[in-house]
């Protein structure tokens, strides 16, 4: 029997959930400088971010969980609305 961190429980949930997180959290996780993530997002090379209200928009956590997966492989094809 595995057993499983709150980390572990909590990344689990969030990806079911489909939810969002901020540029912030985004730069954070990444490490990327928020200059390179804008860098990569034109290339196509980054998931895009979704609007969710006027004024705010929000990277989709399994987007981003994909791109940390194989930063170098990821690919704009497998990517786009999920909701």
């Amino acid at each position: 029997m595995e057993i499983q961190t709150h980390k572990e429980i909590d990344t689990k949930l969030l990806l079911e959930l489909n939810a969002f997180m901020s540029e912030k959290a985004v730069v954070k996780a990444t490490s990327l400088s928020r200059t390179s993530l804008h860098r990569k997002r034109l290339a196509g090379e980054f998931p895009e971010p979704l609007p969710l209200s006027e004024g705010r928009v929000g990277y989709r956590i399994r987007d981003v969980h994909d791109w940390l997966q194989d930063p170098a492989g990821w690919s704009k094809r497998g990517s786009g609305p999920r909701i």
